[in-house]
Parts: structure tokens; sequence; C-alpha cells
């Protein structure tokens, strides 16, 4: 997983809890080398509790946008793809703004069938 538009991540769960699956998967992916080297300014933080809230993913984007959501109910491909969609619309963003195009100005023409 590229952690490309990343500022910051943070992985909370409870070890023991039986709903923390995928959040234990998603630090695996996060921490691996090829993730962390898509990357190298961005800081991953596990954080471990002993309580019995579910587990929670928070992240920064580069765009000072956060996010924090619960994933007990959640797959790690769930997880990673709303962390794409994110970095999809801002990689648009910054390639229309590279070619000196402005996103909220762009006009679409929308036909029904």
């Amino acid at each position: 997983m590229p952690l490309r538009h990343l500022k910051r991540v943070r992985v909370q769960f409870n070890p023991l809890d039986k709903r923390c699956v995928a959040a234990r998967e998603f630090l695996a992916r996060v921490t691996s080398p090829a993730a962390l080297a898509s990357n190298p300014e961005c800081s991953v933080e596990p954080r471990v509790r002993d309580d019995d809230a579910p587990p929670v993913v928070a992240v920064e984007f580069t765009s000072g946008t956060k996010d924090q959501f619960n994933v007990h109910r959640m797959t790690v491909d769930d997880i990673s793809g709303r962390i794409k969609r994110v970095s999809d619309q801002m990689a648009t963003r910054q390639a229309l703004s590279e070619a000196g195009l402005k996103f909220d100005e762009l006009k679409f023409d929308v036909k029904a069938t």
C-alpha cells in the first residue's frame, strides 16, 4: 500500500480484541518496507490499547485533511480503498493544477442515457 499523499497514519487497537484483525493487517501493510519507501516522510504510529473501544485508523493527508474511522466491520481492502480514493482525488487535482486547470472550474457535460 503506497503512502502517497499521507502525512501521518495512526492505527489503534487492543491486540486481544477479535475485531482488530483488519487493523493489524493494515498496520502490517503500511509498515512494510515497500510502503515506507513510497513516502519516507509519512509517520506511522501504532497504538496498542487495553480498553474495549473498537479499532480505529486515523490518517492525515499532506493537504491537511484528516479522516478517522472505526474499522471493526471493515476488511483491510476496505480501509485501503477508503484512503486510496482520497489520495487519487488529490493526485487528480495536482495533475490538473500542473496543467494549469482548476478542478472546481471544470464543467462536466453528463447526459443521461
